[in-house]
């Protein structure tokens, strides 16, 4: 299968994803809407540990700069958070701006995504394949986030669903698409210094605007739905790991050498 057809291949499984979780979050508009807050704290945990446990030390890898450049993208995120409260119009409107600052960050980190199914593709179809199932999993909580976001934003229903997709499964689909035919001479040190970037922004989401609902569900709700999206991402990126080091071992066993644990060759360039 041509590196072009396995990354088209691989953004169009998380779209569908997104996709299929927009029509049953649709179905239960009502449902999501009443538990919002409940969501949103749910929402919280994981984001702040995906972005703790997986973006971070992965941008850590890859870029001299990464802790700065964390720093640089949460204060992006204050920043544009205060731009938009001191925004002129009315209170709706404020609230409607404010609550896309965290899902184009979600955007730009669905995108990634994308960069690097194209990037696996290049290399070869075992490394595509056994990366993908971990990165298209957690397309789910993403699109909920952004659903949520959006809904408690006061965006219709209609308006939120697509937005969410938009935001959650085009990127992911478009940076696939566009990305794999230039995959070979991206530069990683680039795609460390926007892992970065994206986690400190999104350490910014999940503790400015995310947690904040918490408190609205009550104190032991709130905790155990923070602890619960903790644990989920928890566990999205050991299995991940896992998956990954089993692809190393099997690399190891059919080539009777050990290959580096943090970088794959391709051409001249690595992948995470």
């Amino acid at each position: 299968m041509s590196p072009f057809l396995l990354s088209a291949g691989l953004g169009l499984a998380a779209a569908t994803v997104c996709l299929v979780a927009l029509i049953l979050i649709h179905h239960a508009a009502g449902f999501t809407r009443a538990n919002a807050p409940l969501f949103a704290a749910f929402a919280g945990g994981l984001v702040i540990t995906l972005a703790l446990v997986h973006l971070i030390p992965k941008a850590f890898l890859l870029h001299p700069w990464a802790p700065w450049l964390v720093l640089a993208g949460f204060a992006s995120g204050f920043l544009l958070q205060a731009l938009v409260n001191a925004a002129p119009g009315s209170k709706p409107k404020v609230n409607r701006l404010s609550a896309l600052t965290p899902v184009v960050a979600i955007a730009i980190h669905s995108a990634l995504d994308g960069a690097v199914y194209a990037v696996t593709s290049v290399m070869d179809v075992f490394t595509a394949l056994s990366t993908a199932p971990g990165l298209i999993l957690h397309e789910l909580p993403e699109t909920l986030i952004c659903f949520i976001l959006l809904q408690r934003a006061g965006f219709p229903d209609r308006t939120a669903t697509v937005l969410a997709f938009m935001a959650a499964g085009a990127t992911t689909l478009g940076a696939a698409l566009i990305g794999a035919p230039f995959a070979q001479m991206l530069n990683l040190e680039t795609l460390g210094a926007l892992f970065a970037v994206v986690a400190g922004l999104l350490l910014h989401v999940g503790a400015a605007h995310l947690l904040n609902e918490a408190g609205e569900t009550g104190l032991l709700r709130g905790s155990g739905a923070v602890f619960a999206g903790a644990g989920i991402a928890a566990v999205m990126t050991l299995s991940h790991a896992a998956t990954h080091n089993h692809a190393h071992a099997g690399d190891r066993h059919e080539t009777g050498h050990d290959h580096d644990h943090n970088f794959h060759p391709a051409s001249d360039n690595g992948v995470p």
